[in-house]
């Protein structure tokens, strides 16, 4: 063979050696922009879902106090009510004692 050939195709050797590393640093390249990419997406999703998550827990705790405040106002007004109502019974009672009385007074000295 001759020296220039040679030559030649170490020359030709090298440059296709320079293209599959340049070839090869792209592929590295973009395969590491894609997992990043993936890890950035997942790390969102994951954000997104521990948020929720914690809304989740907010609401149901939020759920709770206020069903503890209804409860306890449920509470207030029955024992208003039951307040009202004895308050009420007693008065018609008093002014049944008093029309009672009134009446036996009206037969007894009419």
């Amino acid at each position: 063979m001759e020296v220039g050939r040679v030559i030649s195709i170490s020359e030709r050797l090298q440059e296709l050696l320079k293209n599959a590393e340049k070839e090869a640093d792209d592929i590295v390249s973009r395969a590491s922009e894609q997992a990043q990419r993936m890890v950035s997406e997942a790390k969102v999703e994951a954000e997104k879902k521990t948020r929720l998550a914690r809304l989740g827990q907010g609401i149901d705790e939020y759920l709770r106090e206020e069903e503890e405040k209804v409860r306890k106002e449920a509470e207030e007004i029955l024992k208003e009510f039951r307040n009202h109502s004895e308050a009420s019974k007693r008065m018609a009672e008093e002014r049944l004692q008093q029309a009672v009385e009134l009446i036996v007074n009206e037969v007894v000295t009419g």
